[in-house]
């Protein structure tokens, strides 16, 4: 693109700004006075490495990425319930200083069930009530996909269909969203459709009828390495997080009628 603009490419950035920006993005803060000087005044050529590692394993960088992914899960207290709220953080905090992959940090959302005030993502079935909304939560969240088009007719701009909405809410529909979170042995949505209950199913993919936890396909699925969806969605926040403005914006709307801006980079990264 900058070829064909006969642009030149930006150099690359200088030890101080880099430095700064590098603060910014891992930790949220500036660098003192003593942490710019050091950084300037080493000759090592790895001092680049060594510094993002050396963010990466602060506890600025815990604390800044706790709220970002804090904020994109919506986890927030209730006047009715303090503690399921700050149990969710304090677990997903570990998972950000442990260092958790982030298909692994979902499986245990997908799967979670228990006490929420003794079992962190278990509260991921209470940040919403009912199967729909956390049918909509889940796809805009792990699929960057705006699902909720289809609860009434056939998504216009992306592949979604009725069965693939209502399919999914099919998997929570048995859900029970108490303090306690687990899987009960009755639930169902209706399709509109039809009038019937809701098949659970896998959107765009398969039906998943008698299995005993309906969700765990669903992980199965949405870790898979090769989902697209899983993949496109993380990378595409973690642009904008990094940028201020992801490859596809809104970030939580990933289809073929909202292309990337840079569709070779959002691969390749």
């Amino acid at each position: 693109t900058l070829r064909v603009l006969g642009r030149p490419a930006s150099p690359p950035v200088d030890d101080r700004a880099f430095a700064r920006r590098l603060y910014l993005d891992l930790t949220g803060t500036l660098p003192t006075l003593d942490q710019l000087t050091t950084f300037l005044e080493d000759d090592s050529p790895e001092k680049r490495r060594v510094l993002i590692d050396q963010l990466l394993a602060s506890d600025e960088f815990v604390d800044l990425w706790t709220y970002r992914l804090a904020k994109l899960l919506r986890i927030r207290a209730t006047a009715q319930d303090t503690t399921g709220a700050a149990t969710f953080h304090h677990w997903l905090r570990e998972q950000v200083r442990q260092g958790t992959p982030y298909d692994q940090l979902v499986r245990s959302l997908i799967s979670a069930d228990g006490d929420t005030h003794r079992i962190g993502p278990a509260n991921f079935y209470r940040v919403v009530s009912g199967a729909r909304n956390q049918a909509e939560y889940v796809s805009e969240l792990l699929m960057g996909a705006r699902m909720r088009c289809a609860n009434c007719h056939n998504h216009p701009l992306d592949r979604w269909t009725q069965d693939d909405y209502h399919g999914l809410a099919a998997l929570f529909a048995r859900v029970e969203q108490g303090r306690v979170v687990r899987l009960g042995n009755r639930g169902a949505v209706s399709h509109p459709r039809t009038g019937q209950p809701a098949r659970p199913r896998i959107p765009g993919e398969r039906f998943v009828d008698d299995v005993a936890d309906p969700r765990q396909q669903l992980a199965d699925w949405i870790t898979d390495p090769e989902n697209p969806y899983f993949a496109t969605a993380i990378t595409n926040r973690l642009w904008r997080f990094l940028m201020g403005r992801g490859l596809i914006e809104p970030t939580d709307d990933v289809r073929p009628t909202n292309p990337p801006s840079h569709p070779k980079l959002l691969k390749l990264v």
